[in-house]
């Protein structure tokens, strides 16, 4: 029997498919400049955007291949973070690019395939098609880390990533083989209609656990989190900003649509543990971040604690049993941070790579002293987001972290409230040492710092705007995050 396709709800992805395509053909012609290629991705991730919020405000709901692929409100939310992102990290990486004699238009297209990667893993309805977009998004992203092999610090970046992303495939492919085995298919659907109260074996619960360790990987969770910081560090620095922010959601994303809708019958179990792995993430994230003195280091242990803080309204909505007001607003409280998030960490990426000298990029927290006179834009930019990612009012990240607060507090998480208020004032001290050093300290030794670039210029500034925005008015996107709950 034929599949009958409805190419309306396949448009975000077929347009990432079509721009994709077009970048590859028009790389083959020496004569296109290659800046060209990183504007057909931002207007290909545009378009792909401007179709996802339409039908996110249509309410369109529906599935494709055999109930495998599941378009709704949720999957149309996380595609507008992930090509948010992906639009954000095109515009910062022209003028990075530039800077060397660098091929860009495998850069351009591996980063376009790791988009429709994390598209694929936010509609998986299927664990094998969430784990097909899982392997398309990170073995893009190996390529990417060690993009430049020129490098050794980039080349040895990718090697550790392909490694321990492939021991975490294995952890992941292996959970799906458990759960098979225990519940009788890979359907999420039909995987929670297997799972009752009375069929609760060693297989589906060593499955989900196996799987907890596979997505603790991918997101850098802790103890899971030991690639991080050293890829971040050797990555391309608009890399490591993709890395933190994209791929970080789309794990998030499988993650909310399997435990939440998959596995609801073992919350009991696994609702426990993500609340010890949100203390403790947090905790050692905030805790190491204050040793560090380079800034990408530091930014690298700041997503690991981020995470813990994601993990806080995953950890609500699985506490919430039997509460369905509790159990709505831990998800749109995790949707809506991971969306802060992602802005507001590239935009502190894209001020690190705007702090470049002519020597080289300007990585230790040191070099950034005096900054305050002598570059004020770029100081600008990078306090707005090191003050969002600590919290502090009127940012977007003191709305989203407010939001998770709250979540937890309806599912009576008072303890992890708690843990989560005392990291977010350790981490204020290592967000704020940077704001001091860029405007209470001279620097050491005068640098040299290269003019500033137009496309990483107007990155930021959209990065910046967003934070404030949502600031200042967090039901911008509040009420749509409200509106993507499953």
């Amino acid at each position: 029997m034929p599949i009958e396709i409805n190419w309306q709800l396949l448009m975000p992805e077929l347009v990432i498919a079509l721009t994709l395509i077009i970048v590859l053909v028009f790389d083959l012609f020496d004569s296109i400049s290659k800046t060209v290629l990183g504007w057909m991705t931002i207007v290909g991730a545009g378009i792909a955007l401007w179709v996802s919020i339409q039908m996110h405000q249509a309410g369109t709901v529906g599935t494709q291949f055999n109930e495998m692929f599941k378009v709704d409100s949720f999957s149309l939310f996380f595609n507008i973070i992930f090509l948010v992102s992906t639009i954000l990290v095109a515009l910062i990486s022209m003028s990075y690019l530039d800077r060397g004699d660098r091929k860009q238009g495998p850069y351009y297209l591996l980063i376009l395939l790791a988009t429709l990667g994390m598209m694929l893993m936010a509609a998986g309805n299927e664990l094998i098609i969430v784990f097909l977009g899982l392997e398309l998004m990170s073995l893009s992203l190996y390529v990417l880390a060690g993009y430049f092999r020129e490098s050794p610090a980039s080349s040895e970046a990718g090697m550790k990533y392909l490694l321990l992303g492939a021991f975490a495939s294995a952890f992941f492919l292996y959970g799906i083989a458990l759960i098979y085995g225990g519940a009788g298919t890979t359907s999420v659907p039909a995987i929670a209609e297997a799972i009752t109260a009375d069929n609760k074996s060693p297989l589906l619960l060593a499955g989900m656990f196996l799987l907890v360790v596979g997505f603790g990987f991918k997101v850098a969770i802790v103890p899971f989190h030991q690639w991080a910081p050293d890829v971040y560090e050797g990555a391309p620095t608009t890399i490591a900003a993709f890395i933190s922010a994209g791929p970080k959601a789309a794990g998030f994303a499988a993650f909310l649509r399997i435990f939440m809708e998959a596995l609801p019958n073992l919350q009991v179990e696994w609702s426990g543990v993500l609340i010890l792995l949100a203390m403790l993430t947090m905790t050692v994230g905030n805790v190491i971040a204050i040793a560090q003195t380079n800034i990408k280091r530091m930014l690298a242990y700041s997503s690991i604690a981020h995470a813990g803080y994601v993990l806080i309204g995953l950890a609500a909505a699985g506490a919430a049993a039997g509460n369905e007001a509790a159990r709505s607003e831990g998800i749109s409280s995790t949707i809506l941070y991971l969306l802060i998030y992602c802005v507001m960490n590239i935009g502190a990426f894209g001020a690190v790579i705007l702090a470049k000298t002519e020597d080289g990029e300007s990585l230790m927290i040191s070099d950034y002293a005096g900054l305050g006179t002598r570059k004020p834009l770029l100081a600008i930019f990078m306090s707005v987001m090191l003050l969002s990612l600590a919290g502090f009012p009127p940012t977007a990240g003191f709305v989203g972290k407010f939001y998770i607060f709250k979540s937890a507090i309806g599912s009576e998480l008072y303890l992890l409230v708690i843990v989560g208020a005392i990291n977010t004032a350790i981490s204020a001290f290592y967000y704020l040492r940077v704001v001091v050093t860029m405007y209470m300290r001279e620097p050491e030794e005068e640098l040299a710092f290269t003019p500033y670039a137009s496309t990483l210029v107007v990155g930021l500034i959209l990065a910046v705007i967003g934070v404030l925005l949502i600031g200042i008015l967090p039901s911008l996107m509040l009420t749509p995050a409200q509106n993507s709950v499953f």
